[in-house]
């Protein structure tokens, strides 16, 4: 199975909020759990029930950072060249179509952001951004809509 690549700073934000809920967020709900759970009638204890939810939900984004952290591959993004576009590059394109620039940021699946223009390495625009030079034209197409780009820009993002 390929791993999913993730940068370091989303790798270690995952980690950050894995730490979180497991050492201070589940202990904190566990107790209040056993707390609401010693006033009594379990089926109709309002609190009881939601530290209950309150833990499966908890449950459910552990395992679900589990799987991030143990199944990505961390780019050191530091050290990554961008003279072409790469994993982590900002890029400017001209759409040639509308005229418009756009900023479009390539990270991983995991760290993707439409709406702020954060998009992955696996996205239709990504794998075709991906080597890309300063003035290349390209087009790609999602469903029925073809997209000409003209690349501006390439440089290491911030993100």
């Amino acid at each position: 199975m390929q791993k999913d690549l993730i940068s370091e700073k989303g790798f270690l934000n995952y980690i950050k909020e894995f730490k979180d809920l497991s050492e201070v967020q589940k202990p904190y709900w566990v107790k209040e759990k056993r707390i609401a759970a010693e006033h009594g009638d379990r089926s109709e204890n309002a609190e009881y029930i939601a530290s209950k939810e309150m833990l499966r939900n908890l449950d459910k984004r552990l395992r679900f950072l589990d799987k991030i952290i143990n199944n990505s591959q961390v780019v050191v993004t530091k050290d990554l060249n961008h003279q072409k576009v790469n994993f982590s590059s900002e890029v400017m394109v001209l759409d040639l179509d509308t005229k418009q620039e756009k900023t479009f940021i390539i990270l991983g699946t995991h760290e993707s952001n439409p709406t702020l223009n954060i998009i992955s390495n696996k996205s239709p625009l990504g794998k075709v951004l991906l080597g890309k030079n300063i003035a290349d034209e390209f087009e790609f197409s999602i469903n029925t809509n073809t997209f000409e780009y003209e690349i501006l820009s390439i440089k290491a993002s911030q993100e």
